[in-house]
């Protein structure tokens, strides 16, 4: 396989479990959120662009890159990293939130700040479900037609090895990871 793996699911869609796999088939996996949220200047007058610079450098340096901010990046991620793959983890917007609100604090960070374009969670439900939803549609309309790049997976719905292994030409190995599966 040529190019890199972009895991382009929301946070709490399974992008834990799914970087825990891929290590599991020996890729090196790398996310952008704890470095973005350490060393951009959220106030800089480009930060799309700074945001956009850091997360393809960053991309450079692993085969896999996961989490936040990929989902809002991933027609740059396409165009930098010709033959590459991409992952789009999904679940149910109502599952979602819940999830989302169980795991994270109500006042958001500055990556999830610029992602969700609200300061906080509650109050703002509708805003993320329709970010959620709209970001999601605009990942599928980009990959219509290119199914050798492009998987969508639902591991609340039982996807797992069978579907990751049969894209990336891959062997089985043991159960399929869950991490924070607890969390809801």
């Amino acid at each position: 396989m040529t190019g890199k793996i972009f895991c382009l699911g929301f946070q709490k869609t399974g992008t834990s479990s799914l970087a825990k796999a891929l290590k599991g088939l020996g890729f090196t996996v790398g996310s952008a959120h704890v470095q973005l949220n350490k060393r951009i200047r959220w106030d800089s007058e480009d930060l799309d662009q700074e945001i956009s610079e850091m997360v393809l450098n960053i991309a450079k340096g692993v085969d896999v890159l996961e989490d936040s901010p990929c989902p809002f990046l991933f027609q740059e991620l396409d165009e930098a990293f010709p033959h590459s793959r991409f992952i789009l983890t999904e679940r149910d917007s109502d599952s979602w939130l819940q999830s989302y609100q169980n795991y994270f604090p109500d006042r958001n960070n500055p990556l999830r700040r610029w992602m969700y374009g609200v300061d906080r969670f509650s109050g703002n439900e509708a805003t993320y479900r329709a970010l959620f939803e709209r970001q999601n549609a605009k990942i599928k309309a980009h990959f219509t037609d290119r199914q050798d790049d492009f998987l969508v997976m639902n591991l609340p719905n039982g996807d797992g090895w069978p579907e990751l292994v049969n894209f990336l030409g891959k062997d089985f190995l043991k159960p399929f990871p869950h991490a924070n599966k607890t969390i809801g």
